[in-house]
């Protein structure tokens, strides 16, 4: 078994999911204005494809720990294929109102089917990859929000702007190199089926039932929530905010996707192998305080040039990405491989309804007088993320205090 091949196959999954989600929120300025909408309807636009994923990643706890996971991958990869072909199809009509929902309705079929990606590919790691190597693992795996950002949004930026500000055009290019890297999981992921052995019968209920008697894994769900609207929260906004408050053009925006992935690049791998060395508890902890303090500064930003956003920028993207290294080895151990799936999808949905909670919480907090005037409360914002982000660091050592009693 070779596991870069497989690691950087499932990262590929990884990179053309996170892109998609992620595109949405550069172009949040474009699709506000073409669709005429505020903060609130933008906010329900971005939040549609979290909501979605995560009623599907919710429904897979039922029956993901009953299939060969190589099928199961394939299966929810090619939905997603079509979701977001979807997307790059919807048709534009005279009535702005209907395009609208048109394009939410694309969202929440990507959503459906894409929203089993991020359990699947966790669950295949958590499964492949001993404890003592996991954090190296995560660190590649992670590394395709870097990669998302410092590739594949500019990219689908700088195809906005050749097709004259056309957003349909990036979900072809994503849905395109989808179909290449299907092929690849298809040729180098092997059969992953040594759950299914005879001693065990699955039962649809059976995740359900580890976490209610699981204090460690519900306090890991906890954790996922609190961790992701302690992101989210701030990312949905974070274009328009930089365009609208602190004066930056979005032909500008591509630049600061570049420089906080080739931050977060950089420092992905070498993130992985401390907490490898150094533990996932501590790792996690030095990274969230350091994120809490990038988080302060962004939201409270003045008008300034595109250097000091970039710069500013790296450290943000880096310490928001670090933290999710060892957040995703610390879930990741807190269940056995026999329910690993179902748990690592109830995790994704987790994860899922709370990015697409994060936006409506935003978006009820922020104001806008018009669709060029500067955002109001967008501070605030950036409290409650650090509040949410303070909570997460509570619970990870309540996890910590339980995983001595944990199988991983």
């Amino acid at each position: 078994m070779n596991e870069k091949r497989i690691l950087w196959a499932l990262a590929a999954v990884q990179f053309t999911n996170i892109v998609d989600f992620m595109i949405m929120m550069p172009m949040g300025d474009i699709l506000k204005k073409e669709l005429m909408i505020g903060p609130g309807a933008y906010g329900l636009l971005v939040s549609s494809y979290g909501l979605a994923a995560g009623l599907s990643s919710f429904l897979g706890v039922f029956y993901l720990d009953s299939m060969d996971r190589k099928k199961a991958l394939l299966m929810a990869y090619f939905g997603f294929i079509l979701g977001t072909l979807s997307s790059a199809v919807v048709p534009n009509t005279a009535d702005i109102g209907l395009n609208y929902y048109l394009f939410i309705g694309t969202r929440v079929l990507t959503g459906i089917t894409g929203g089993l990606l991020g359990g699947l590919v966790m669950s295949i790691v958590g499964d492949l990859i001993p404890l003592e190597r996991r954090g190296r693992a995560m660190g590649i795996i992670t590394m395709a929000f870097s990669l998302a950002a410092i590739l594949g949004v500019p990219i689908a930026l700088i195809l906005v702007d050749l097709f004259d500000n056309n957003w349909h055009v990036p979900f072809f290019a994503v849905s395109g190199l989808s179909v290449l890297f299907w092929l690849m999981v298809w040729r180098f992921l092997p059969s992953i089926n040594a759950h299914l052995n005879k001693g065990h019968t699955f039962h649809p209920m059976d995740t359900i039932r580890g976490v209610l008697v699981s204090k460690a894994q519900r306090s890991a769900l906890l954790f996922t929530v609190m961790l992701v609207l302690g992101q989210f929260t701030v990312i949905s906004f974070l274009t328009p905010f930089y365009i609208n408050n602190v004066g930056l053009a979005q032909n500008q925006i591509k630049y600061i996707y570049i420089a906080g992935g080739a931050a977060t690049v950089i420092s992905g791998i070498s993130i992985g192998k401390a907490v490898d060395r150094w533990g996932r508890f501590r790792i996690f902890t030095l990274f969230a305080i350091l994120s809490c303090v990038t988080m302060l500064i962004n939201t409270n930003l003045p008008v300034v040039g595109l250097g000091w956003v970039m710069f500013l920028a790296m450290f943000y993207f880096t310490f928001i990405s670090g933290r999710m290294i060892p957040a995703n080895t610390i879930v990741s151990a807190v269940v056995n491989p026999k329910q690993r799936a179902g748990f690592m999808s109830l995790n994704s949905s987790a994860q899922s309804l709370a990015s697409g909670t994060s936006a409506i919480i935003a978006g009820a907090v922020i104001s806008q007088a018009n669709e060029h005037a500067p955002l109001e409360h967008y501070d605030w914002v950036g409290y409650i993320a650090i509040g949410f982000t303070l909570v997460s660091m509570l619970i990870v050592r309540r996890i910590k205090k339980l995983s001595a009693t944990q199988v991983v």
